[in-house]
């Protein structure tokens, strides 16, 4: 783990972060709000939300440093190659487990593909993140 440039994993964790904003908030919202039950008319607020939005940063940090021993361990290489690593664990790592849980919990498979979508193309953003910055 010493080799990892971990400003680059926290800068990866940001963007990953902020792209779950993008994502779930003005992308997706609606759907995603009704395919998950919440109601978005009375929004946690206060120190509520910023332990949701800490909790929420945390799982990205640790998913991002997850992906930056991947790519350690892969040779990752440039923007691109690294993206299609990230996207693989997304998908494949992320998708498919997500797949179990959701089935075993009755979630949609629209649902599943929104949190696939989101870990797919976040990941593969961080990727690239991590490899641009070295």
């Amino acid at each position: 783990m010493a080799n990892i440039n971990w400003l680059s994993v926290l800068v990866a964790a940001i963007v990953y972060f902020f792209f779950g904003s993008l994502w779930y908030q003005v992308l997706l919202r609606k759907i995603w709000a009704r395919e998950s039950g919440i109601k978005m008319d009375n929004p946690p607020k206060g120190v509520a939300m910023m332990q949701m939005m800490l909790k929420s940063f945390l799982g990205n940090l640790l998913a991002v440093i997850s992906l930056a021993m991947l790519l350690h361990y892969a040779h990752g290489g440039d923007c691109m190659r690294s993206a299609k690593i990230g996207a693989i664990a997304g998908l494949g790592i992320a998708g498919g487990s997500l797949w179990v849980n959701y089935n075993w919990h009755g979630k949609s498979v629209m649902l599943w593909c929104i949190d696939t979508g989101y870990t797919t193309i976040g990941l593969a953003i961080a990727a690239a993140v991590m490899a641009w910055m070295g």
